[in-house]
């Protein structure tokens, strides 16, 4: 995952009559389907913002009554694998409005995923895992023969890029997409990849299973592997998983590992949350659900990089005063999202509200355990993912000091450390030429 960021620097010039182009929020490094972004007016190359377009100006102030999530063609298959609850295998599936979106959402080069005019050249093992999955959940119930004949087509047109080291990896690739192979033999699917390829993807799954965590990253590793169930399925440890379960009903907020939890487990806050993903989307599912919180600070974040925040006043205290009652409140939508945290942290903070670092150092009323501390972020799963999106928020928030707060100066220590590691490797790159890491991180 590359992270293009710009930590300082002047304003550029403005003219009397400014224009700024509106960027998308940040997606989350644990979304694993990199077609399933967050679709706002923000993502609308052809929409500027004038400060005297009152039109545009409505449009954008709609934007913080709610996030806008596009759907996920891999985390839908997996809903819509679930079977009825004690039926057989052979029965019909729970979800059979998920099944008609994959018979109906089939793209023109036989792939599911991010429609064709967006999609990347580097993310075709994004298309691949999404194509698989709807191929699995189709054969699964004897759907759509020839949705699944043109489907395996792309697998097999695109099955070079498997090894293709320029490709980006989704979360999970290593263990999840050997397991739906493995998933499809059981299926009677007759997948076109060659022999030595698949023995060398298992292999490969085999080891990071069977390898295992230690010191600072174990939990992070245990969060990691509860996270890619769909590609554990029956040997993977379903107590262990369900430690994680959220409050709402899911598992780490994602319908796809939600979906492989209920399928093997019937557990009735699994199912709460599944419903309400369908009533909110109808017949289909994103890759993360809810995301409310982040979107909407993303929003304001944006709007004051651009500086013209000072049209969206009210908007903005009235999102802010509702951001400040779940941080009072712990609201794990924020708590348990590192990324969420530090940017509520920071804007909160810069806005004048009053939050301490040392409520920041808490995910519930009595635990002390700092997300913003070193080792407790890579004991999570964003650090044991080396989430740069959290990594460069903790940064940003840790400049927010109003006196000496001994926490606040360790987080931007080490996430300068971490930051200025990670150009260097090359991983994260500046978005503006000529710039020095040090300045950026100043």
């Amino acid at each position: 995952m590359f992270v293009c960021f710009s930590m300082a620097g002047s304003q550029p010039p403005m003219s009397s009559n400014p224009v700024f182009p509106l960027v998308p929020a940040a997606i989350p490094a644990t979304c694993r389907e990199s077609g399933s972004l967050l679709t706002t007016e923000f993502s609308n190359t052809n929409l500027f913002v004038s400060y005297d377009d009152s039109r545009r100006i409505q449009r954008i102030k709609k934007m913080f009554d709610e996030a806008q999530l596009s759907v996920s063609a891999y985390d839908t298959a997996w809903m819509a694998m679930v079977p009825t609850p004690t039926s057989s295998m052979e029965d019909s599936p729970f979800f059979p409005q998920c099944a008609r979106w994959i018979l109906d959402n089939q793209l023109s080069d036989g792939s599911w995923g991010l429609p064709l005019p967006r999609r990347d050249p580097s993310l075709i093992k994004d298309a691949l895992s999404s194509t698989l999955a709807c191929i699995l959940a189709l054969q699964r119930w004897g759907l759509g023969e020839q949705q699944v004949t043109k489907g395996i087509r792309f697998l097999d047109f695109n099955s070079a890029s498997l090894k293709d080291q320029k490709q980006h990896v989704p979360i999970g690739f290593d263990i999840i997409f050997p397991g739906m192979i493995d998933y499809a033999k059981d299926l009677g699917l007759n997948l076109p990849f060659k022999s030595t390829d698949v023995d060398a993807m298992l292999a490969k799954r085999n080891v990071e299973l069977t390898s295992s965590g230690f010191g600072r990253n174990a939990e992070g590793r245990r969060a990691y592997l509860a996270y890619v169930s769909e590609g554990i399925q029956h040997s993977q440890d379903w107590d262990m998983v369900m430690k994680y379960q959220r409050q709402n009903g899911s598992l780490f907020n994602s319908p796809s590992t939600t979906a492989v939890a209920f399928s093997h487990l019937q557990d009735p806050d699994c199912l709460r949350y599944l419903y309400a993903v369908l009533d909110k989307f109808e017949n289909a599912a994103p890759a993360i659900y809810p995301l409310d919180i982040r979107s909407r600070l993303s929003v304001i974040d944006t709007l004051d990089s651009l500086g013209v925040a000072r049209h969206f006043t009210n908007e903005i205290k009235m999102l802010l005063d509702k951001t400040y009652q779940c941080w009072l409140q712990g609201d794990e939508d924020i708590f348990l999202d590192t990324t969420t945290c530090a940017m509520a942290f920071r804007l909160l903070r810069v806005y004048g509200y009053d939050v301490s670092s040392g409520n920041a150092a808490q995910i519930h009323e009595n635990d002390r355990l700092s997300p913003f501390s070193e080792d407790c972020f890579f004991n999570s799963l964003e650090g044991y993912l080396k989430d740069k999106t959290a990594v460069l928020e903790l940064h940003k928030a840790s400049q927010i000091i109003y006196r000496e707060e001994p926490i606040l100066e360790e987080i931007s220590s080490w996430t300068m450390k971490f930051l200025k590691q990670e150009f260097c490797n090359g991983s994260i790159y500046v978005d503006q030429p000529g710039e020095s890491i040090s300045t950026k991180l100043s």
